[in-house]
């Protein structure tokens, strides 16, 4: 019975939640640039705010995906590592509750959240305007005048997307989306 009335309350805080704004999502305040809010995080507030931080992060991509300038490290690569603060705050919390407070409430929110958040990275390897600026900034990596951290996260950035699937065809990226 009690399992059954915590997930009631978790299920009416998450709906209550995603009305209000989310703690998750602000940016962190305090000493050595801002520290997660423990003090107002709970299990309730997790979904909501890994969904407004992967839609929010989705839309900061597209946006990049669909910059009419020709592909540069500042406009793919640096704005790629810039974006989806917000969901990097929630993720933060998240996994650390995941780690070590893996009650009910936080293991439903897991068994919830998960499969979006495979399907969130799937959106992002397998957006092929986003891919082909990311291919052509790499291609540029060692001729456009790069510092060597540049040349390095820009290396990086293309071999973990063709890793993850983005030069697969439709079909295949179907399927490694359905595994």
């Amino acid at each position: 019975m009690r399992k059954l009335a915590v997930l009631a309350m978790s299920t009416l805080l998450v709906s209550t939640a995603a009305a209000a704004p989310n703690v998750l999502l602000e940016p962190w305040t305090g000493p050595f640039g801002g520290v997660p809010p423990f003090d107002r995080a709970s299990p309730a507030l997790l979904a909501p705010a890994l969904e407004a931080g992967m839609a929010e992060h989705l839309a900061e991509l597209e946006r990049i995906a669909n910059d009419p300038q020709t592909p540069t490290f500042a406009n793919t690569i640096a704005a790629m590592e810039r974006s989806g603060r917000a969901l990097d705050r929630a993720a933060t919390v998240y996994y650390i509750f995941s780690a070590t407070l893996s009650d009910d409430a936080v293991q439903q929110v897991e068994r919830d959240i998960e499969p979006k958040l495979a399907a969130f990275r799937d959106t992002i390897t397998q957006n092929e305007k986003l891919f082909r600026r990311i291919a052509a900034a790499y291609e540029t990596r060692t001729t456009s005048g790069r510092t060597a951290e540049e040349q390095r996260l820009t290396w990086l950035t293309y071999p973990n997307f063709v890793r993850a699937g983005a030069k697969l065809d439709a079909v295949s990226k179907k399927r490694l989306a359905e595994i």
